[in-house]
C-alpha cells in the first residue's frame, strides 16, 4: 500500500468516525430531549394537588362541621400521595435514563414501566379511598354532589 493510500484510507476512517460521533451526539440528545418533554412538559394526571384539591372543597360548599371532618383525615392523604408523587417522579427518572442510556427497547423499559403502573395504581388507590372516606362524612345532599364531580372528572380523558 502506497503513502497516499494509507493516507486516503486514514482520512476515510476519521471521517467515518466524525460521522458516527455525531450520529451518537443526536441520538444522545434527542434521547435526552423526549425524556425531558414527555415527562415534565406534562403534569394533567396531577389534577388532585393541593392547592387543585381546594376546588373540591368548594364546589362542594362545604360547612365549617364538614370541613373540620374532612381536615382529621386530610393531612394523612396528603402527606401519603406526596410520598407516592415523590416515587412517581423517581421512578420516571428512572425510565428517563434508561431511555438516555439505550438506543434500543430492552427489557429494562419493560421493568421500568410496570414499577411506573404500579406506584400509579397506589396513587389511584389512594384517591379512590379518600373519594369514600370524603363520601362517609357528608350528608346526603353532599355525597349526590360528590358523586357527580368523581363520575364526570372519570369520564374525562387525560
Amino acid at each position: 500500500m502506497t503513502q497516499n493510500n494509507r493516507t486516503l484510507w486514514v482520512r476515510r476512517i476519521l471521517s467515518l468516525a466524525a460521522i458516527a460521533f455525531v450520529l451518537i451526539l443526536i441520538c444522545v440528545g434527542s434521547s435526552l430531549f423526549f425524556a425531558k418533554y414527555l415527562t415534565h412538559g406534562s403534569s394533567g394526571w396531577r389534577n388532585d394537588m393541593s392547592s387543585g384539591h381546594e376546588w373540591l372543597h368548594q364546589a362542594l360548599e362545604l360547612t365549617e362541621e364538614e370541613k373540620a371532618a374532612i381536615d382529621s383525615f386530610e393531612g394523612e392523604y396528603h402527606h401519603d400521595r406526596d410520598a407516592l408523587i415523590q416515587e412517581f417522579d423517581s421512578r420516571i427518572a428512572e425510565l428517563r435514563q434508561i431511555l438516555v442510556e439505550s438506543d434500543e427497547y430492552v427489557p429494562e423499559v419493560d421493568v421500568a414501566i410496570h414499577r411506573i403502573h404500579e406506584v400509579h395504581g397506589q396513587l389511584q388507590e389512594l384517591s379512590i379511598q379518600h373519594y369514600y372516606d370524603m363520601l362517609n362524612v357528608l350528608p346526603p345532599e353532599k355525597q349526590a354532589k360528590l358523586r357527580e364531580l368523581a363520575i364526570k372528572a372519570l369520564s374525562q380523558p387525560e
